[in-house]
């Protein structure tokens, strides 16, 4: 069965996968019926948006494989000039964000961003769309019990998109610590890898994930 060509659709482009990952979660987090196609490049997205040229919600990154700065914004706000479009990247720039906002982008985050200010971004842009049932609701939730304060920076760090290099330089701390870390970390949430304990740290932060 063809999917329908004007069904409601957000697009997420981000060539890492653990952030990809990250975006999709709290977009389901804010409508669960709300379907996300997901594109690893400038040119990915763009071929989508050609066959699908009306979402209501796209977030990019502004470093892409083949698209750095605004050469994503523009090129995606030429081909979807009345959908929202919110910019989530490592560059605390102020000309780049002034540049964004010129452009028409709804909102300019940092990946360093908490979880919850991300869905309040994604939930304003996308206009008051109704939430799915397992929207999360305002606030941050207690962190999980079974990690430590170290464990769950780690753990932040992850989410935010950063390397093994980048984590351990930013904590000051060793590449084998940070491994180390992880190693503690997957197993004190029972998942299986990197992008699985991603997805379990956005769902620490709902308080209906522990019900």
């Amino acid at each position: 069965m063809q999917t329908d060509r004007r069904s409601p659709f957000a697009l997420i482009v981000e060539d890492h996968p653990l952030v990809s990952d990250s975006l999709v979660a709290c977009i389901r987090d804010c409508d669960a019926a709300l379907r996300v196609d997901t594109a690893e490049s400038l040119r990915a997205a763009l071929r989508i948006l050609a066959q699908r040229p009306m979402p209501v919600l796209v977030v990019t990154d502004l470093t892409l494989t083949d698209a750095n700065g605004m050469e994503a914004v523009k090129r995606l706000r030429a081909a979807v000039p009345h959908s929202p479009l919110l910019v989530f990247t490592a560059l605390d720039d102020p000309e780049l964000r002034n540049e964004a906002k010129a452009l028409g982008v709804r909102g300019y985050l940092i990946k360093n961003a908490s979880t919850q200010t991300l869905r309040d971004e994604i939930r304003t842009a996308l206009g008051g769309r109704p939430h799915g049932p397992h929207a999360a609701p305002v606030g941050t939730a207690a962190p999980d019990p079974l990690l430590t304060p170290k464990q769950r920076a780690v753990l932040e760090e992850l989410a935010a998109g950063r390397s093994n290099h980048q984590i351990a330089a930013r904590m000051n701390i060793s590449e084998e610590t940070v491994r180390s870390h992880m190693k503690e970390i997957l197993g004190r949430l029972a998942v299986k890898n990197r992008t699985e304990a991603v997805v379990r740290y956005l769902q620490m932060l709902r308080p209906d994930a522990r019900r």
